[in-house]
């Protein structure tokens, strides 16, 4: 039995698009115009012959960060212009600190108009490993079921109504996640069933 021809990838559909198997500058420069004008990645990659992860990893500067062609910013689609699109070591700080302050992960995620995921794992430390100052904030409330008592319950709802603090704060003092700050909060406004 023969052996199986080899896979070839597909020919880019344009006839002046360099070789699918070699990206160059002025090839790069195009993707990330393309992009910024709103070709998404996968569109590029299948176009152009070439995998997701080397379209996605040049435009995003991964790879080819010396091209340095920077698209005017009246171009850009209202998304790209977002702040924290892409995330910098400035941004990642920034969350971190703000976090530790007691802001909560999902405001952050609506101010820098970032997925929550994205957010969590620069600010816990599982992506940005590298960033040590600030260092990651510890997910709170992680490592095992911790139960409030009734009495620390209700310290953690007066602590909420007398000085306002956030659910990532209440969290934070007393051993829970933040999401548990918040039921907690929200059965105390319940009334008592008879």
């Amino acid at each position: 039995m023969d052996d199986p021809p080899p896979i070839s990838r597909s020919r880019p559909a344009d006839p002046d698009q360099p070789s699918p198997t070699v990206l160059n500058e002025d090839h790069v420069r195009r993707l990330r115009r393309e992009h910024a004008g709103g070709a998404s990645v996968r569109y590029l990659a299948t176009r152009d012959g070439l995998t997701y992860n080397t379209v996605h990893d040049a435009i995003r500067g991964v790879t080819w960060a010396h091209v340095d062609e920077q698209v005017p910013e009246e171009i850009l689609p209202r998304e790209a212009c977002r702040p924290g699109v892409l995330l910098t070591a400035a941004t990642v700080g920034e969350m971190r600190r703000a976090h530790a302050g007691g802001a909560s992960l999902r405001s952050l995620a609506d101010k820098f108009h970032l997925k929550y995921a994205t957010v969590r794992a620069a600010v816990q430390g599982t992506t940005w490993r590298h960033l040590t100052d600030p260092p990651p904030v510890p997910a709170s409330g992680r490592g095992g079921r911790h139960a409030l008592t009734s009495a620390q319950e209700a310290d953690l709802v007066r602590m909420r109504e007398k000085s306002g603090a956030t659910y990532a704060q209440l969290g934070a003092a007393f051993g829970v996640s933040e999401a548990t700050a918040w039921h907690v909060c929200e059965r105390s406004r319940r009334p008592a069933a008879d």
